[in-house]
């Protein structure tokens, strides 16, 4: 179903609804269409769609409700670059959350969550954002003031920039109820999936019809009300998605293609069991990198002049610039490794109200802004999220499943042997190294000029955790694995392992005792299954 179809979906009797579930050959078509020939997933599903629809009406009553599911995202490769302009490569998965909304005839949005560790939560559309409040979301979310690591907040970021996009409409309230198996602060983006749920409810129960990519863009500028100053990626891939098939896409303009995903490999992932919520305290962490890259681009712009027309990281490439790597690296060297805010004032003094509203966004890192590390890993990353498609297209599993190893490198702090024994990991990029590059870009020999491929180089964003480099280095020695990296914003959550299908259990035994047993944690690690992205269900 396209999104005009599903927005155009009508709200049905709670107890019809049910009914259709539990009874309708449609209603099983349906959901083949979105999960595919896996009766167990088709199951419990279909148990937590009842669930969700009985505590509606235990709540609510007997009303008019639509029925929405919006799938988990993973990235298996482009982390940290949606923003820049770079590619990502997603799979929409069989973890969900589920919205049940009925409109109201007030202004009232009232909140309800299947799970009891979500507090209730109700508030006015009207005295939030009343006309006068409207048409300027950068203003709004800048003069607002949100309670950090509220639950409600993503409800409210969907809701207050559909009204922010629609100024003349008042738009109605609703009777809402979550349900969601996707793990929290994992990297699966629960929290976007929150988003994407929402706004499909406002736009269906008011009527109003908007493109796949407006929905988008609302949906990721909405986010920012949170505090984070992410892209519209996770969005995209959760509107976008289609089973079985790799969204690979990006922005600026907006592209997408869609690549079969080989059904003799699959994915697993490996909750960490380590939170780190945008929300709270990691949130100030994201935006520093944010910033750095910012400050990269000013910094390159300064220094190379011809570059001024650069607006996005992704276009310092050696194709956009027709230019050999041994310049790009070039680039690089004229960045500082690190640098402090007093410095960047003085080095930077035509960006100085830029730099002030970038510092509003996080605290200051105490050993300076990384620059040049946190931008060889974006321009590196923009370029194996842009390549990895002939592999995926080849068929050449394991030059993919390089390519995670190095995209991992590049957030690792630290590294595990054998024995179990870490070290740190020194992801500095320093004039040697550099150097080092320049000569081998520029030599005749093809294994230096295979080390000096911009893709191969990690950079050093450095957002991950010693929990998930002990996971991918752990499941890098086990048969059957291809590749292995973090997803979504780091700090902890999920590792995502590329496997050969018929090795998948064997790797997940290995890693259960490995990594969950010695930690006395329950074992969060499963075999990802490709699913439709999100909408509302008819029947």
């Amino acid at each position: 179903m396209d999104l005009e179809d599903s927005l155009r979906t009508q709200s049905m009797n709670v107890n019809l609804l049910i009914n259709s579930i539990k009874n309708s050959d449609e209603m099983e078509n349906q959901l083949r269409n979105i999960y595919g020939e896996d009766l167990d997933l088709i199951r419990e599903r279909k148990n937590a769609y009842l669930n969700t629809l009985s505590y509606f009406k235990k709540t609510f009553g007997e009303g008019k409700v639509i029925l929405i599911r919006t799938p988990a995202r993973i990235n298996l490769m482009g982390v940290h670059i949606e923003h820049r302009g770079g590619y990502t490569n997603y799979l929409s998965i069989g973890k969900e959350i589920i919205t049940v909304a009925e409109k109201r005839d007030d202004n009232r949005v009232i909140i309800r969550n299947v799970d009891k560790k979500y507090p209730a939560r109700e508030f006015n559309i009207q005295e939030e954002i009343p006309p006068e409040k409207r048409g300027d979301w950068i203003k709004f979310i800048k003069e607002t003031k949100i309670v950090p690591g509220d639950w409600s907040n993503y409800v409210r970021a969907a809701i207050f920039a559909l009204q922010n996009r629609f100024p003349k409409i008042n738009l109605k309230g609703m009777n809402l109820i979550f349900n969601g198996n996707i793990p929290p602060s994992a990297g699966l983006s629960s929290s976007s999936a929150m988003v994407v749920a929402t706004a499909l409810a406002v736009l269906n129960l008011n009527k109003l019809v908007i493109s796949r990519e407006e929905l988008v863009r609302l949906c990721g500028e909405g986010e920012w009300y949170v505090g984070t100053r992410g892209g519209w990626g996770d969005h995209a891939a959760m509107v976008y998605g289609k089973r079985n098939y790799i969204s690979h896409l990006r922005f600026f303009p907006f592209e997408i293609n869609f690549i079969p995903f080989p059904s003799e490999f699959c994915v697993i992932s490996c909750n960490s069991l380590v939170e780190a919520s945008k929300s709270v305290g990691a949130k100030s962490i994201f935006n520093e990198r944010v910033a750095t890259y910012e400050i990269a681009l000013m910094f390159i712009k300064k220094n190379f002049p011809f570059l001024k027309r650069i607006r996005y990281l992704r276009d310092i490439n050696c194709d956009y610039l027709k230019k050999g790597e041994d310049f790009i690296y070039k680039i690089l060297k004229s960045l500082p490794e690190k640098i402090t805010r007093k410095e960047l004032l003085r080095e930077l003094p035509e960006h100085e109200n830029e730099l002030k509203e970038l510092f509003k966004t996080h605290k200051e890192p105490e050993r300076g802004y990384k620059v040049r590390a946190v931008c060889l890993f974006g321009l590196a990353e923009c370029e194996r999220a842009k390549i990895c498609v002939k592999f995926l297209e080849n068929g050449e599993m394991e030059k993919f499943g390089e390519l995670m190893y190095i995209s991992h490198n590049g957030d690792r702090v630290v590294s595990y042997n054998e024995e179990g024994k870490k070290r740190a990991w020194d992801n500095s990029v320093d004039d040697e190294k550099l150097n080092k590059l320049i000569e081998d870009a520029r030599s005749k020999d093809p294994e230096r000029l295979m080390q000096a491929r911009l893709y191969r180089q990690p950079g050093g964003y450095g957002c991950s955790c010693e929990e998930l480099d002990f996971i991918v280095d752990t499941a890098r020695r086990i048969k059957g694995v291809l590749g292995a990296g973090l997803t979504g914003g780091g700090l902890g959550g999920c590792v995502l392992i590329l496997a050969k299908k018929d090795k998948a259990e064997e790797i997940i035994n290995q890693i259960t005792r490995e990594y969950y047993h010695p930690r006395n944690l329950k074992p969060a690690i499963d075999i990802c299954i490709p699913v439709e992205g999100a909408g509302i269900l008819s029947f």
